[in-house]
């Protein structure tokens, strides 16, 4: 009897214990999170601010250069911003009269991993619209920031719409949105999502070098997150579509045509790729197409909601060379190139006309 209640003490003991741990790991996990969200990180704080509208957006007027790379594919890019933040050189100012505005947003693919800002895909698509047509002044606006996801997409809009855009395009980038689109929800640090969070991180750390020496957070933390919790994708497709109607509607009221392009990760448009990260990470079919699975699902609902969508993977995949940076799998300026030249043969100038210029 005395040996059986020693048993029960030494058990309520390691209880109790764990019960500690489980707490203090909760609370270290759900700072962790939160953190993100107060801006206060050292490469926040230099080119970001918070918002209430877009939860954060990028620092007006600034410049920063940064200097990385792999010893194959070095760079210094320069980090411009104008008078509201956007990436561009140019401020914005009133709108003109024969101006056809394109507000387009989108995470740091858009936001754009390169020298210098005309580099981007939207200002491609600029070059080449203007190009096009002697009559209409065409303006589009690089608002793409990193981080951004579709709860982004929607403050985005608000904040931004006494611009009088034509036309709104949110560039998706498939590879990783809807894996963050319940982090960026209010209720981010419950037990949930903090335990999944703790758990990502955890198995991370058991990784081999080689494993850990790959990007994760361009398309592959996406696809293993998807694939240690299955049912999350559901989940964060309802968040899109959720955040997708209200900007939808938004658009609907400001006279202003919507467009979703969808950005595929390189695991989509590299076949060599793709077959490197399912040997090394050891997953079947479904976990390594799951990223592609979920556009093809997001695609067929945006259609059935009437939303112009272009689905960016077949130009990417065809070309001839890199169009990710080795470094990040960020895609780089020749990926951009192609994106605002395939814009540009698939947004008619006809289809822009249908929206008149103010």
């Amino acid at each position: 009897m005395k040996r059986l209640r020693l048993l029960l003490i030494n058990f309520c003991v390691l209880i109790g214990l764990l019960l500690i741990v489980s707490i203090i790991t909760y609370f270290i996990a759900a700072h962790r999170i939160q953190s993100f969200f107060e801006m206060t990180g050292p490469n926040q704080v230099a080119y970001l601010q918070k918002d209430s509208l877009a939860m954060f957006v990028h620092i007006p007027d600034i410049k920063i250069y940064d200097n990385w790379g792999t010893p194959q594919q070095k760079l210094t890019t320069e980090r411009r911003t104008n008078n509201l933040g956007f990436r561009e050189d140019d401020d914005i100012v009133e709108k003109q009269q024969n101006e056809y505005r394109i507000l387009v947003t989108g995470d740091s693919h858009t936001d754009g991993v390169l020298k210098h800002n005309p580099q981007s895909f939207v200002n491609v698509w600029e070059e080449k619209l203007n190009a096009s047509d002697s009559i209409s002044y065409y303006n589009c606006i690089n608002g793409g920031v990193g981080y951004y996801t579709f709860r982004n997409y929607l403050g985005f809009l608000k904040k931004y719409k006494h611009l009088k855009p034509n036309m709104y395009v949110i560039n998706v980038f498939t590879g990783n949105d809807f894996r963050e689109a319940p982090i960026f929800e209010d209720d981010r640090t419950n037990v949930a999502n903090v335990f999944k969070n703790t758990y990502t991180r955890l198995k991370k750390r058991f990784y081999s070098a080689e494993k850990k020496a790959i990007p994760f957070t361009q398309g592959i933390e996406q696809t293993l997150y998807f694939y240690s919790f299955p049912g999350e994708k559901e989940k964060s497709l309802n968040l899109a579509k959720k955040y997708m109607l209200k900007i939808k509607e938004l658009c609907a009221q400001e006279n202003i045509q919507l467009v979703v392009t969808l950005l595929p990760s390189k695991i989509e448009t590299n076949p060599a790729f793709k077959s490197k990260i399912q040997s090394l990470f050891n997953l079947d079919t479904s976990a390594i197409k799951a990223n592609e699975k979920l556009t093809n699902e997001f695609i067929e609902w945006l259609n059935t909601e009437h939303i112009v969508n272009i689905n960016l993977k077949a130009p990417l995949e065809q070309a001839t060379e890199k169009v990710f940076w080795d470094e990040d799998l960020h895609i780089n300026p020749k990926a951009h190139r192609i994106i605002g030249e395939f814009l540009f043969e698939k947004v008619l100038l006809s289809t822009l006309h249908k929206h008149h210029i103010q």
